[in-house]
């Protein structure tokens, strides 16, 4: 009966197995957000991905998160925040680890709503306690970042930029969020420059932005700098 005793061999072959279970069931209900980052260069795709995971992920919570952050990118911002409130009320029913896990994720999207409804305040608010719990999510920061300077607080809005970790900032983040500091000091050539920028870059999973919020800033800004020169 030699081979029922436990060696150390068969005793990490079980730790092995145990932990790769557990790190499927945690990752699995995120294979269509993994998709999406795959595809980021090509916006429909992207869009494809959140709205399989909405339909294959049932009424679970990460379905609500996948389903709000499409909302978003589609510019339907009350359907978004409706999604957001039902995955919120899903994780409070069923207060899994997974599900509290989940619950930054949801706020970050509800910031990233009243960000694009110009309710900034209420985006600094909410982004800042989700950037207190996961400093890696600098989309939080980013956030924060230009909300303030919407509200006008340039100095507060580049001491936020400045915390962002150089080392995880992506282009496209970096170029928006110079952009709407640009834009508050009324620089908006270069406000336009910069926002060109980040256009060139994948910029579908920075701060929910889609086409139609990078237009629209092009448009305001481009009439302000006429007006200024």
């Amino acid at each position: 009966m030699d081979y029922l005793e436990l060696n150390w061999v068969s005793t990490l072959s079980g730790v092995a197995v145990v932990l790769l279970v557990a790190f499927i069931r945690l990752h699995w209900p995120f294979r269509y957000q993994y998709m999406s980052v795959l595809t980021k260069r090509r916006p429909e795709r992207v869009l494809y991905w959140l709205e399989a995971s909405y339909r294959k992920n049932g009424r679970k919570s990460v379905a609500m998160l996948d389903k709000s952050s499409h909302e978003i990118l589609t510019g339907n911002l009350e359907q978004a925040e409706r999604y957001i409130a039902e995955g919120l009320s899903s994780c409070k029913e069923r207060p899994t680890l997974f599900n509290q896990a989940l619950v930054h994720y949801l706020f970050y999207n509800l910031s990233t709503v009243y960000f694009y409804r110009g309710k900034y305040k209420d985006a600094i608010d909410v982004a800042f306690r989700v950037y207190e719990r996961d400093e890696n999510l600098t989309n939080a920061l980013g956030i924060i970042v230009c909300s303030q300077a919407r509200l006008g607080d340039i100095q507060s809005a580049v001491e936020a930029f400045s915390m962002i970790n150089k080392k995880k900032l992506k282009p496209a983040l970096e170029f928006f969020c110079l952009a709407e500091i640009a834009a508050a000091k009324g620089d908006f050539p270069r406000a336009v420059d910069y926002l060109q920028k980040c256009s060139t870059q994948p910029y579908i999973l920075t701060m929910h932005l889609n086409p139609s919020e990078i237009d629209k800033r092009l448009d305001e800004w481009t009439k302000a700098s006429s007006q200024v020169g």
